[in-house]
């Protein structure tokens, strides 16, 4: 990362430059005008108003944390890359991390020791789902320990929201780093769970998109056959934050057999769409009990005692209507002998709680 690229946007210093530049411009503008120079007026007007809307943009962004740097505005990668080649190298037999040495002939190398990220397209099983890319950020131990397999985290981004918020206000792959260079690496995959920025799916299967049918049938199957996965429900968690909060919380809880631990950032514990219920599944004679099968807040009374399943609950304590819900949610389920850990940070519904919360998240995930 440049100098220039790593500046922040988002500190109280740059907002104040921004605001003070567009205050200037206007003054000029004003002064310009009665000087009768009305060409220059106008071109400094324009520029007045590009700061100005710059200054209010970035005023928002820095509520939400959401693009941290220069970089991340301009589109920059911030993170580690490699190309789709690195994973063509065939699994080995499953091996928990640290239990064997290399296979003969292989060659371990450290080309990247702050681990990398790689865009895999995932196989479509059927299920029809359009957006099939997945972001992974592979650990440095997974280049230098070509025989050991490796626990996986799914991380489910918000609405509206891509993948790569992960990456960016998440600061993802700089959290997975801290983890492994503890001696924790994982496997984190961060998948589409919509077909847009905008389109929120809450990862059901709805009217339009089937997306959980996508996460449980298309997107863990080919994970595990790709990667150097540990399988089975103990080494593989679904986190989320926010919207992804709710789906993490939801599909975890719905499917015991896939995820033996949910992490859940700042989600509603049921579905939520601008549009209704209507809008996301559509006029089902039986709407109601689709509804309550995708509200954890409603079935939770009704679930097995499943003490095996961990639940980690991370709320910001300004975050007043999710903080009263999560509350509820982690009683009702240490009642029914689920294991869950309760954390709360300063702040609110912002990247400023989910991205320290993140790295404490990944140190809490099973090996």
């Amino acid at each position: 990362m440049n100098a220039v690229g790593s500046v922040s946007v988002i500190s109280w210093g740059f907002l104040a430059t921004l605001g003070a530049a567009a205050a200037l411009m206007w003054a000029g503008c004003w002064a310009i005008r009665h000087a009768r120079r009305r060409s220059v007026a106008v071109a400094v007007g324009a520029l007045a108003c590009v700061l100005s809307l710059a200054s209010a943009a970035d005023a928002v962004n820095a509520h939400y944390e959401y693009l941290p740097r220069v970089d991340d505005v301009i589109g920059q990668r911030t993170w580690p890359a490699a190309s789709r080649a690195v994973l063509q190298q065939p699994p080995p037999p499953q091996r928990p991390m640290g239990a064997a040495t290399q296979p003969t002939g292989a060659v371990p190398h450290a080309r990247y020791p702050r681990g990398a990220v790689v865009t895999i397209h995932v196989t479509d099983a059927g299920v029809g789902f359009s957006a099939k890319d997945a972001l992974v950020y592979l650990p440095p131990q997974y280049f230098t320990e070509p025989a050991v397999r490796f626990p996986v985290v799914y991380l489910l981004h918000g609405s509206p929201g891509v993948p790569v918020d992960w990456l960016r206000g998440g600061e993802a792959a700089q959290a997975a780093l801290v983890a492994a260079q503890r001696g924790h690496p994982q496997i984190l995959v961060m998948p589409h769970v919509s077909r847009s920025w905008l389109d929120d799916s809450e990862c059901v299967d709805g009217v339009r998109e089937l997306v959980e049918t996508y996460v449980v049938r298309d997107l863990v199957p080919d994970v595990d056959a790709r990667l150097r996965t540990l399988p089975g429900a103990a080494h593989r968690s679904v986190a989320g934050m926010s919207a992804g909060g709710y789906c993490a919380l939801n599909l975890g809880l719905r499917h015991r057999e896939l995820f033996g631990s949910i992490v859940d950032m700042s989600g509603f514990t049921h579905p939520t769409h601008a549009g209704g219920m209507t809008a996301l599944f559509g006029h089902p004679a039986d709407l109601s009990r689709i509804v309550a099968a995708n509200s954890p807040d409603v079935y939770v009374d009704s679930l097995a005692n499943t003490a095996h399943t961990r639940v980690y609950l991370l709320c910001g304590t300004g975050d007043r209507g999710v903080l009263t819900q999560m509350t509820a949610i982690r009683d009702r389920l240490r009642a029914r002998g689920f294991l869950v850990t309760w954390v709360t940070r300063p702040g609110g519904h912002t990247f400023g709680v989910w991205r320290p919360g993140l790295i404490d998240a990944l140190a809490w995930t099973p090996s």
